[in-house]
């Protein structure tokens, strides 16, 4: 029977089967080393990872801001500007937090400091919260300063509560602790421009405004003047006159009159007399009593003279000098 050539070589050459079970022996031995060592390889891979998960910064991540808005006063290029921002927050902000505002190249900040900013929040309208500002946050003031086209606003231990409205306003409109008297200038250009809402309490938002090259028109229009006018009565009498006293006619008459006229309007008030001189009349007796006298004259305290004249009294209407008297005195 022919016999394997391994077999063969194993009874002829025994030290040879001896070295190649050492051999193998020897390879099964650096497998299982490196085994072994690929083990504690991922093992050390596997803990570093988990360190650094635990020891890399946490990030927060916001939420993007609602109801974004600026009313600026004037929309004109190169013109001095209000700005009035809203946004509603749905973080809110924490104590130490930021909440910043950064206008884009083109705005001229100028001058603009916490003096010239009001800064409100609250649940309902956004005003409801005024906060106290100073250019450095400190307790419960907030800090709010520019640095270049950035305006921060920092909480000291101050804080926002989520969902809440935030109004922001900027120039000669923010009036809480002083009267603005700063403005930001707009940019040289008529475009369209985006403001950035942002910060470390992590909502942020953007808003678009434009520029124009002339933000106002003018509008013209007439109005026909009107004018209403109303008498009391159209008759007034003086029952029987006497030559030692002095009588009132009877009821006085009232003139009630309205008009949109800017310069007002004028009543004039004209007896007939006999056709050439002023005064009461009678065509009976061809008799005339003059007025205001029996000269004429524009005044007469009737008193002392015989005469016939008018008074004039109003509550809002001015009443001409002759005829602003009292008593027994009248205008002709």
């Amino acid at each position: 029977m022919k016999e394997n050539r391994a077999e063969i070589l194993d009874k002829k050459y025994p030290q040879v089967k001896i070295r190649n079970r050492y051999s193998k022996q020897r390879e099964e031995g650096k497998v299982q080393k490196g085994l072994k060592r690929l083990k504690k390889i991922l093992v050390a891979c596997l803990i570093s990872a988990f360190l650094f998960l635990l020891t890399r910064p946490q990030v927060v991540l916001g939420s993007s801001l609602t109801a974004l808005s600026d009313t600026m006063s004037r929309l004109k290029v190169s013109t001095a500007s209000n700005h009035t921002i809203k946004y509603t927050t749905p973080s809110g902000v924490a104590a130490g937090q930021t909440m910043t505002v950064t206008f884009p190249s083109g705005f001229t900040i100028g001058s603009v400091d916490y003096t010239d900013i009001d800064v409100s929040w609250g649940p309902s309208t956004g005003a409801e919260n005024e906060l106290t500002l100073a250019a450095t946050p400190s307790g419960s003031t907030w800090g709010a300063a520019f640095s270049g086209q950035v305006l921060t606003i920092t909480s000291g231990t101050g804080t926002i509560t989520a969902a809440s409205k935030v109004i922001i306003e900027i120039g000669t409109n923010a009036t809480y602790q002083t009267t603005g008297d700063q403005q930001i200038t707009n940019p040289s250009s008529a475009d369209t421009y985006t403001i950035t809402i942002g910060g470390t309490f992590g909502d942020s938002g953007k808003i678009a405004v434009a520029t124009l090259s002339n933000d106002q028109f003018t509008v013209t229009a007439s109005v026909d003047p009107t004018i209403t006018f109303s008498l009391s009565a159209n008759s007034t009498a003086f029952g029987t006159l006497s030559s030692t006293s002095v009588t009132t006619s009877s009821p006085n008459i009232t003139l009630t009159i309205s008009t949109n006229a800017g310069n007002g309007y004028t009543i004039t008030v004209k007896d007939s007399g006999n056709g050439t001189n002023p005064g009461l009349y009678n065509s009976d007796a061809s008799f005339l009593i003059g007025s205001a006298d029996y000269s004429y004259n524009n005044t007469a305290d009737l008193s002392s003279v015989a005469g016939y004249g008018i008074q004039c009294s109003s509550a809002s209407a001015t009443c001409a000098s002759p005829y602003n008297v009292s008593g027994t005195n009248v205008g002709g």
